[in-house]
């Protein structure tokens, strides 16, 4: 397999589109029967070396089930947008470059009507806060019920500062040797930020821009130890939003469910009320349609980085909080196990409550693929959109006048958008009409996707035994065995879904098997499962992943070559990999692990989540205390370095400079080790954070993988 080939199979794949916004857009005469749905897609551009965004709009006839497709736009400048709820007007926040600087990026406020441009205002030259957040976890963008007003969240402005001692102009006319508002000697001053993927965002406030008289104002009231986001304008005036606390110290908040934070409540005058309880995190505050009820989602603000939340409801007369969705241990008896075993959802969608007021919809990982769900909030009763034999990932983008808007794709066909109107009783299933095409990726026709199920026979847990794993097998010859690559998820408290994966289609296209792995600790299964990992991260996680690619290989219909085994793994996936390939040195031919966790003492002082090390390990995390020696040598077992040195496999490292959640210094120990050991070795640093998901770097990474198991498995030349 040649290297063109390779590229070229990158270039097929990256060109697939992703769905990350959606909105039915409903007026006129034609409300009953016709809706226009506006959507944003992300998409890579090798050429330029960046994803960009594309808007796209369709035009769907309910009635006749005919959709028109407007032509897409390139939107990549705009890095929050809104429209208002009469669909009369949409703002917008794009970042331009500055005429002076081209490096510099410039904010801007703009506002549109159906026709024009009305106005625009730069954030930057008014100066009252400082970047405008727009990232998954702070960020809001809303309009307000009157549509004279912006709600958004952004960076508290700072004083300037200045060296204790700097020379002036001749003619400066500050005697005082300092301007307005300028600190001296607070250059340097440490400031904490929420960690990786949220550097430089310290301090967040919460601004409202005034449509009428084009002013900005900073809402006050909030206290200082607290950050808030995803606000929401309260229909009786006011705002509901979430606050994080920040002190003693900020630690990272992206892909983490564990931060204590509170819904709380600004009223117009200032007034700041707390309206959940104590010793919790939430997320999403979303109001009813008549506004009588706020729903969010909670769980408790300790333990694993991300579990099984709670869905409650806040009577906003009463003040009274009801558990709707509890933390589901297992299953529940009368909603299909295989779809929905509680709620692991990051978010609930802006919209998503029927026109009852009674009704939501959003969609959660289940144990194999994402599932979309009906709840009563009253009589608590769940209904899963999907019928019990469908596979397929299905996600919630927008909910109004109970039609919903959903993205659908599994592993071999990318993600199409459908439209349906919410079924009348809990019997009736909805009627989807495809708003895109609904087909399989060329090349995959002949890829076979499986889900595979197990039980675990390592580290006996009561009721707490099933492994799964999604697995894309090419059709081959008879006789004719495929090269298996293992991969397991990281987290480790996230999954595996089937739904439509890039970089395995990319591996599956070059005629690689394919096996994604859910060992025990992965979420979607209930809260046992996600819990019973704590204290046994690089055993019991390192023997199920094992175990799976084991009997994988054994099926008598797979036709994976278990002597053609490697591995791939980024974070906690690296992690693992980085464990099997010292645990089991015999068993893979090579490795490549992007941002792997190697020594979990040493991680603990380094990472934006130390206290991840310690709770995985099955110790205590303290910020005040010291940590005790038993705890220490819990993270020294659970650390792959330990076996660092029965590594047989030519290992590929895939590090980033900028992360912050698994630092590079970290892969480094691992790449001297390994030299030590006269073991093949390569790394590659590159200037990125965790995730290495820039474009030019995943392609490299991703294509220096793919060349490195050819190596190492020589795979002959085409």
């Amino acid at each position: 397999m040649d290297m063109d080939k390779v590229v070229k199979t990158f270039r097929t794949v990256a060109l697939v589109p992703t769905i990350s916004e959606g909105k039915i857009l409903r007026s006129g005469t034609e409300k009953l029967n016709r809706i226009t749905i506006h959507s944003l897609w992300s998409e890579r551009c090798l050429e330029r070396g960046k994803n960009v965004k594309i808007q796209q709009t369709y035009l769907v006839d309910l009635s006749d089930k005919d959709v028109i497709t407007l032509m897409p736009s390139d939107s990549s400048s705009e890095i929050l947008s809104s429209i208002s709820h009469s669909q009369e007007s949409r703002a917008v926040i794009r970042e331009v470059p500055s005429q002076e600087n081209s490096s510099k990026k410039l904010q801007h406020l703009e506002i549109w009507s159906k026709s024009r441009l009305l106005s625009v205002s730069d954030l930057t030259a008014i100066d009252i806060h400082g970047d405008v957040y727009a990232d998954s976890e702070f960020s809001c963008f809303e309009w307000s019920p009157c549509e004279n007003k912006l709600l958004y969240i952004a960076e508290k402005k700072v004083p300037k500062t200045e060296p204790f001692y700097k020379q002036k102009p001749q003619n400066n006319k500050d005697d005082a040797g300092s301007g307005d508002g300028i600190k001296k000697g607070d250059e340097y001053v440490f400031r904490q930020d929420w960690g990786e993927q949220l550097v430089g965002k310290h301090q967040p406030v919460v601004a409202v821009y005034d449509l009428k008289t084009e002013k900005i104002t900073i809402l006050e009231g909030i206290p200082d130890h607290y950050s808030p986001g995803q606000a929401i304008w309260c229909p009786g005036g006011g705002i509901v939003g979430v606050a994080w606390e920040n002190e003693p110290f900020r630690l990272g908040l992206m892909f983490c469910t564990n931060r204590i934070s509170y819904i709380f409540h600004l009223t117009s005058d200032g007034n700041f009320k707390i309206l959940s309880k104590k010793g919790l995190s939430v997320s999403s505050p979303r109001f009813s349609p008549d506004g009588k009820k706020v729903i969010w989602l909670e769980r408790l603000a300790s333990g694993t980085h991300h579990a099984t939340h709670r869905l409650v409801k806040y009577c906003w007369s009463s003040g009274e909080i009801e558990t709707v969705i509890d933390i589901i241990k297992e299953k529940l008896d009368d909603v299909n196990a295989f779809r929905f075993r509680g709620l692991y959802i990051h978010k609930l969608p802006k919209r998503c409550w029927s026109s009852d007021n009674t009704h939501i919809v959003f969609s959660t990982p289940g144990p194999v693929s994402i599932t979309s769900c009906i709840v009563n909030t009253d009589n608590k009763k769940i209904t899963l959109l999907q019928a019990d034999e469908e596979e397929d990932s299905l996600i919630v983008l927008d909910v109004v006048d109970n039609i919903v808007l959903c993205s659908r794709s599994n592993l071999r066909f990318p993600s199409s958008l459908i439209v349906g109107k919410l079924p009348s009783g809990v019997s009736d299933e909805i009627q989807w009409i495809s708003v895109t095409d609904w087909n399989c990726f060329p090349g995959l026709e002949n890829v076979e996707h499986k889900i595979y199920f197990t039980s675990a026979t390592s580290n006996s847990v009561d009721n707490v035994k099933q492994l799964n794993a999604l697995y894309l097998k090419p059709v081959s010859n008879p006789g004719q065995k495929v090269p298996l690559i293992v991969w397991p998820h990281g987290g480790p408290h996230t999954n595996f879904v089937n739904s439509f994966n890039t970089t395995a289609a990319f591996f599956a296209l070059l005629g690689y098997g394919v096996v994604l792995i859910n060992y025990r600790g992965s979420t979607g299964l209930g809260d046992n499962y996600t819990e019973c990992l704590l204290g046994k991260i690089g055993d019991m996680d390192v023997k199920d992943v094992h175990q799976v690619a084991e009997e994988v290989c054994h099926l008598s219909y797979t036709n994976f070559d278990s002597s053609r085994k490697v591995l791939f793994g980024g974070s906690h996936g690296g992690f693992l990999v980085s464990h099997l390939s010292g645990q089991y040195p015999g068993s893979f031919k090579a490795v490549a692990t992007r941002n792997p966790g190697i020594d979990v003492c040493f991680l603990s002082a380094t990472t934006d989540i130390s206290d991840w090390c310690a709770v995985e390990s099955g110790g205590q995390y303290s910020l005040s205390d010291d940590v005790p020696k038993d705890d220490l040598a819990k993270m020294y077992n659970a650390s792959p370095l330990r076996h660092a040195n029965k590594v047989k496999a030519p290992t590929l490292l895939l590090l980033g400079k900028k992360d912050l959640r698994v630092p590079c210094s970290q892969g480094l120990q691992l790449f001297k080790r390994l030299k030590a050991n006269n073991i093949t070795t390569k790394l590659l640093m590159y200037d990125d954070n965790h995730s290495l998901s820039q474009v030019p770097v995943e392609m490299d990474s991703l294509i220096n993988s793919v060349l490195w198991f050819n190596e190492h498995l020589n795979i002959s030349q085409e």
